[in-house]
């Protein structure tokens, strides 16, 4: 979701959250909402997301899946209003309410890929139907927990039939998938190109090529934006960003300083509060 947004959020605690926006567009960083799988559904607006370096273009009714593992940031047009509802399931939520068969959406799709239900299928299937449903429920003032809990694994049923139903689970470049896992397993290790090749019995130019043509990033670019997603995860845990550059792999401060400021253009201390 956007950063800086006044947002209310009803039932974290239950294992989700449900926003209904409407207001001025801001633009995100990218980061990854972690154990969380999102279903977004944009009702007014301009909007663009970029997930895993794909850059995504909204239309109203369109439905967007972001997996719990899907590096992504909201990119808003400039002095624009949106509309958008927005569910943040806990994976926990799937074990909870012993709906874990529904989740070929979020465990069996490749990152990057097939995370848009557009606005025909949605509309036909009654998909977009059931979010508005549940924005009613969430609305209800005091909601029965007990009725939007049902809502939301309606949903999560029908969002994941579609998804089977157009045989959009799994991966169809393995071998890009296999890497970024790999990557996302090491963060801390050395993830030179000459060790990722030599991992996945590859030249380095065709490593790069692969790579970048499936997800939009070159490979050290992806690993350095998945270094900084988890310098902040430590120090908003209480590591200083010393310890915090060094657990996530970066050789040194300086090095993590001279990344960050050149992808956020500015330095971590002004926009983290750090040291």
């Amino acid at each position: 979701m956007a950063d800086n947004f006044s947002l209310e959020s009803l039932g974290s605690q239950y294992g989700f959250s449900f926003i209904h926006y409407s207001g001025k567009a801001y633009n995100s960083n990218l980061h990854i909402d972690k154990n969380l799988f999102s279903i977004f559904m944009l009702l007014t607006g301009d909007i663009t997301y970029d997930v895993e370096g794909k850059i995504i273009r909204i239309k109203p009714d369109d439905i967007l899946l972001i997996g719990n593992n899907e590096l992504h940031r909201f990119i808003a047009k400039q002095n624009s209003n949106c509309e958008y509802l927005l569910l943040m399931v806990n994976l926990d939520f799937l074990i909870k309410n012993d709906c874990t068969a529904f989740s070929e959406m979020v465990f069996n799709r490749t990152p990057g890929e097939n995370n848009v239900i557009s606005a025909d299928v949605s509309i036909a299937n009654g998909i977009n139907e059931i979010i508005k449903r549940l924005d009613r429920y969430c609305g209800e003032k005091p909601p029965e927990l007990c009725v939007v809990n049902g809502v939301i694994i309606e949903l999560l049923y029908n969002l994941n039939k579609q998804v089977e139903k157009s045989g959009k689970t799994g991966s169809n470049k393995p071998k890009v998938n296999d890497i970024i896992d790999y990557i996302n397993d090491n963060l801390t290790d050395d993830l030179s190109l000459d060790r990722i090749a030599k991992r996945f019995f590859l030249t380095k130019q065709y490593l790069c090529k692969i790579f970048k043509k499936n997800t939009g990033y070159t490979v050290n670019k992806y690993i350095t934006y998945r270094r900084i997603v988890l310098v902040k995860e430590a120090y908003s845990n209480g590591m200083t960003l010393s310890e915090a550059c060094y657990k996530a792999g970066f050789n040194d401060y300086s090095s993590f300083y001279r990344a960050y400021s050149r992808i956020a253009n500015k330095s971590p201390r002004k926009d983290l509060g750090g040291k």
